[in-house]
């Protein structure tokens, strides 16, 4: 399998942690070794479920911007 961002190599791997109440969780995903994308079953079947005009992409530059919103500079 493919990694949709990079189009680098996905390989099994198994998520292993605990909430704030320390109950353990697990799961198995798929992690892309070019970039580190990682993603599983759930999260495709939530991503195809959400409606496509809530679906946004920002580039790096829109985040820049975004961040830069209400900060003051002194003259």
């Amino acid at each position: 399998m493919t990694c949709e961002r990079c189009k680098g190599l996905f390989i099994p791997v198994s998520f292993v942690g605990s909430d704030d109440a320390g109950r353990a969780w697990e799961y198995d995903g798929l992690k892309c070794v070019n970039c580190g994308h990682i993603t599983d079953p759930l999260l495709e079947k939530n991503r195809e479920r959400r409606p496509q005009n809530l679906v946004r992409q920002y580039s790096r530059a829109s985040r820049v911007m975004k961040a830069d919103v209400g900060t003051v500079h002194a003259a």
